[in-house]
């Protein structure tokens, strides 16, 4: 009898565990090459792509989503010690607000920015195609299957730790009441990257869809404390200038990630998934109902980035007036 080689052997179990470094998303018992699928019979919702087993992953949301809580906590405390330096700060709902914020929020989306900037190597295809203007051959159909099946450790640390963010965002809209609109958001950002991992597809594309493109997001977390409804109700006129030099930087992250590279990467996604929805490869069993939502959260949010646009002309429209009649 031949022994199993590494392009056929089974999945291996995998033990429980915390994944808190990159190291621990990465295994090197995968084989190069599944063509044949010979883990099929591993359920991809369970297994995902051969990465790190459910209950670690699992463990590790939990984790990191008492994590926030406590970062959160302690960054309550530290801003009530300086609640003499304006009125604003002695009402604690405005220390929750920027609190989550500033240290939940926002250094969560840094943290996702850092990993997938970190990992950019995984997708250097698709960045040097968009830096020859479109005209290199790095994007080829025949490497489509290795974009849209291949595990890769950095995409799969993303998603978890955009699913944490998301978890903690979740509770938080439903604590302060947010609206339906929010919640909705939480559930279908989180359901895109959970599906990144299990059953697990599109981690060449999630390093940028998960944290590239949310450059400008982060930005808007730290803006969204002057909003006179989400945010601290007067921050605004004791910061005007903070806010000012944030909305500019909020629509110049926006034009460059929303406006130029978001349209380029999803031409190329919407063709990869495309092609994987209707091949016959074997890894496409079990994960094409997760293509076809990738396949229409894309078009939909592309269609939103153009609402997003006449908001943010409008919103600039009114803070000039605001300066020019001040």
């Amino acid at each position: 009898m031949c022994r199993p080689t590494n392009a056929t052997a089974p999945l291996p179990r995998r033990s429980s565990r915390l994944l808190l470094t990159h190291d621990s998303f990465v295994f090197d018992d995968l084989p190069d090459k599944d063509d044949a699928n010979k883990r099929k019979d591993a359920n991809p919702h369970l297994h995902g792509l051969g990465g790190p087993s459910l209950l670690s992953t699992l463990l590790t949301v939990a984790f990191y989503v008492g994590v926030l809580f406590v970062v959160e906590h302690i960054a309550g405390l530290f801003i009530s010690k300086y609640t003499h330096l304006d009125p604003i700060l002695e009402v604690e709902l405005n220390r929750h607000i920027i609190a989550r914020h500033v240290v939940v929020d926002f250094l969560s989306l840094v943290c996702c920015a850092y990993v997938a900037v970190t990992n950019r190597d995984s997708c250097s295809e698709i960045i040097e195609h968009f830096k020859a203007w479109g005209k290199s051959d790095s994007m080829g159909d025949d490497q489509m299957e290795e974009r849209v099946f291949r595990y890769r450790p950095g995409a799969q640390r993303l998603l978890t730790l955009f699913f944490v963010y998301q978890v903690k965002n979740m509770y938080d809209t439903i604590y302060y009441d947010e609206g339906i609109v929010f919640v909705l958001h939480h559930i279908f950002a989180g359901a895109a990257a959970w599906g990144g991992m299990f059953p697990g597809c599109c981690h060449f594309h999630a390093l940028f869809y998960f944290r590239l493109s949310e450059i400008s997001t982060a930005i808007l977390c730290l803006l969204a404390n002057f909003d006179p409804e989400l945010g601290v109700v007067g921050l605004d006129k004791v910061f005007p200038k903070t806010k000012i030099v944030l909305g500019a930087l909020f629509v110049a992250s926006f034009v460059v990630c929303r406006m130029i590279m978001w349209p380029f990467w999803t031409y190329y996604t919407l063709r990869d998934v495309r092609r994987a929805i209707k091949s016959d490869s074997p890894r496409a069993d079990g994960r094409r109902g997760y293509l076809w939502v990738i396949l229409t959260s894309c078009v939909s949010l592309s269609l939103i980035q153009l609402v997003f646009v006449g908001m943010i002309v409008q919103t600039g429209k009114e803070e000039l007036d605001k300066l020019m009649n001040a």
